[in-house]
């Protein structure tokens, strides 16, 4: 599973969550749509395994980020 996240630096939680994609081939589409938008959009791609830690909290790898 994979997260796309877009950055927003002026907001207080700069981690906007777009969608979230069984394949990466998915993800990449979606955030080509938010490069239509805006072309210097910031993003992180973010890969899921279904594995959480200790606390119950999902564990996620940066798979990717501009």
């Amino acid at each position: 599973m994979y997260q796309v996240y877009v950055i927003d630096e002026s907001a207080y939680d700069s981690k906007k969550l777009i969608g979230e994609f069984g394949s990466i081939d998915n993800a990449r589409i979606r955030l080509e749509k938010e490069f239509a938008k805006d072309a210097e959009t910031k993003y992180v791609i973010e890969q899921t395994t279904g594995h959480v830690d200790g606390l119950g909290n999902l564990v996620a790898t940066v798979f990717e980020e501009n």
